[in-house]
């Protein structure tokens, strides 16, 4: 089991990588919302709006701010 938890760890997924998943994740939910003909739920469209916002400022942010070392 350790090796499970520091293989995890190592691979982590940056800020960046995360929110662009979830927008990717909310999108490909969208687009099977609207394959098969069923209500689309408004909260998606306004959590995506947000978690893009959030994105812009992330890489913002690592644009101005040096890499760590």
């Amino acid at each position: 089991m350790p090796m499970q938890t520091v293989h995890r760890l190592t691979n982590d997924p940056t800020p960046v990588q995360r929110l662009a998943r979830a927008i990717k994740d909310i999108d490909s939910r969208l687009d099977w919302i609207h394959r098969h003909n069923q209500p689309v739920p408004l909260d998606a469209y306004r959590a995506r709006r947000i978690l893009h916002a959030a994105l812009v400022r992330c890489r913002e942010r690592n644009a101005i701010l040096p890499p760590a070392r």
